[in-house]
């Protein structure tokens, strides 16, 4: 294994397994799928119908369709063996339906299991599953790059030199708070197709990184946001990327209004080309992260009063967890949609 990962970070994963770092969530994405490509695959890649785009492009270049099942509620597809079944832990949130379902199958119905666990780096209980792991540290700590590939079987190591420009970007970004610079450096990233070692720099800003008191911080800050919007409490080994509100309508407003007032969403997806989008566009993700004090969160819970408030009465808008398959809770709609499948072809 390389050694650009801080042994203290590592310590939280399940490192028992073959493991790579990588520069980024989607450098380990395209070498677990490298890894498979010998074997007796059908072609077929099935991602959920709640996924960040750049997730596509790793499959498409390598010649798999791509098919879309149901996150919510969360519906396995009708899985051969041979086809790549991607499932993430959304915002953190442990996906036991996921897991649950995958356990149960025959093994001659298994497919290639790959573990998204960008979103639950601090999650106790999560990265264990899939034949891989994909881990992206830039998600939760400050820092241009950094990620893991964990591999029940071992994986070729070569991999190409730091793409310079995408971590002066952002390295910039970091250092003086500009959005402009962050977003240039993401634009540079998606436009780069190759599979990347980490950078000296993020690995320099890794091993002097003072990350203990996080998962702590998020978990008290998403317990005062959800006391505050009635929302229900975290399970004791979640560490959360966001606070996910369920909103019918009004995603992008309520999502200009917290901008402007100096919040920053840590996510937000559009589905990939053709997917279905419902959940993507139903979805607020409010920041509960170490770096939002107790006064910014009152501002925080506020302001998403004052929008709910602010909507017409018919539209039933109260912001609601937006829920981890296993957990039932009243305020989860129960109208969800199953979406259809759907095919983005090559």
């Amino acid at each position: 294994m390389r050694d650009e990962v801080d042994p203290s970070l590592l310590s939280i994963l399940p490192m028992e397994r073959y493991s790579l770092s990588v520069a980024t969530g989607r450098s380990a994405l395209a070498k677990a799928l490298d890894a498979v490509s010998g074997k007796a695959l059908t072609g077929r890649a099935w991602l959920p119908s709640l996924c960040c785009a750049s997730i596509a492009p790793a499959f498409l270049q390598r010649g798999f369709s791509l098919s879309f099942y149901s996150t919510a509620p969360f519906a396995l597809p009708g899985l051969e063996r041979g086809d790549v079944f991607l499932y993430i832990h959304f915002c953190g949130f442990p996906n036991r339906a996921a897991e649950q379902a995958l356990g149960a199958l025959p093994g001659e119905r298994r497919p290639v299991v790959v573990e998204d666990c960008v979103h639950a780096l601090f999650t106790r209980g999560t990265g264990g599953f899939g034949d891989f792991a994909l881990y992206s540290f830039r998600k939760f700590l400050p820092v241009p790059d950094g990620g893991l590939l964990l591999s029940r079987e071992p994986v070729d190591e070569t991999l190409s030199p730091p793409l310079e420009r995408f971590i002066s970007l952002k390295t910039a970004g970091l250092l003086s708070g500009s959005r402009r610079l962050l977003e240039e450096g993401e634009r540079a990233l998606d436009e780069d197709d190759k599979t990347r070692q980490p950078s000296v720099m993020g690995s320099i800003l890794l091993d002097g990184l003072r990350w203990t008191h996080i998962p702590e911080t998020r978990r008290r800050n998403y317990a005062f946001l959800a006391e505050r919007l009635r929302l229900p409490p975290l399970d004791d080994d979640t560490v959360p990327l966001g606070v996910p509100l369920c909103v019918p309508a009004g995603k992008g407003e309520l999502e200009r209004r917290l901008r402007a007032s100096g919040f920053e969403p840590p996510i937000s997806w559009d589905a990939p080309r053709d997917a279905p989008s419902d959940e993507a566009d139903r979805l607020v993700i409010l920041p509960c992260d170490e770096r939002v004090g107790e006064s910014a969160l009152e501002r925080l819970a506020d302001m998403c009063g004052e929008w709910r408030a602010s909507r017409p009465l018919s539209s039933s808008v109260s912001p609601r967890l937006y829920p981890p398959p296993s957990r039932a809770h009243e305020d989860i709609p129960q109208n969800t949609p199953v979406h259809r499948t759907e095919r983005l072809h090559q």
